[in-house]
């Protein structure tokens, strides 16, 4: 699967929840995630649980620039009654590859279109947007990278927010 992300910091929360909710036609989702990521060779890979103890494993990979970039992932979910054998596999992960960082944050899920729209409140970090232009198949990049730009302009967010890391990264960087 692929998607065209961006994320910036936000500077104001409440303006820019009002504007997606707008965007969107309605409420957000609520959604609270726990983010273990794993140290890999290639790419980044992540546990994450959620607040009802289901979980989705996420391999990905993209660019670290700023501005929208492409991002292959694949995601293997986990209902909360296999929250057992997410414990197990998430040990055995560590014990193999050992545990990169953690990222817990609450997040405001809007849709917009093919576009999923994320106002997080990251644990250590502060307050951050994030776009998810899901592409369909026959989509390019440069589509993708278009609609983008669109719904950040709409959210009144500027170049100089965005950043071009994960959040697991910005952690990382915060404690040298």
């Amino acid at each position: 699967m692929r998607n065209v992300e961006i994320k910036a910091v936000v500077h104001d929360m409440e303006k820019i929840c009002k504007i997606a909710e707008e965007l969107s036609g309605g409420k957000p989702e609520i959604i609270h995630q726990d983010d273990t990521f794993y140290k890999t060779n290639n790419g980044r890979l992540k546990m994450r649980i959620y607040a009802d103890n289901s979980a989705t494993l996420v391999r990905y990979s993209r660019s670290d620039v700023s501005g929208p970039k492409l991002s292959d992932y694949d995601l293997l979910q986990f209902s909360n009654s296999e929250s057992e054998k997410v414990k197990q596999l998430d040990d055995i992960l560590k014990k193999c590859m050992g545990a990169r960082g953690r990222v817990i944050k609450e997040r405001k899920l809007y849709m917009v279109g093919q576009t999923r729209v994320h106002i997080d409140k990251v644990e250590e970090l502060g307050e951050f947007m994030e776009l998810e232009v899901v592409l369909r198949p026959e989509q390019t990049l440069e589509e993708g990278q278009d609609i983008a730009k669109d719904i950040q302009m709409k959210l009144g967010v500027k170049d100089e927010d965005l950043i071009q890391c994960a959040y697991v990264d910005l952690l990382e960087n915060k404690s040298v």
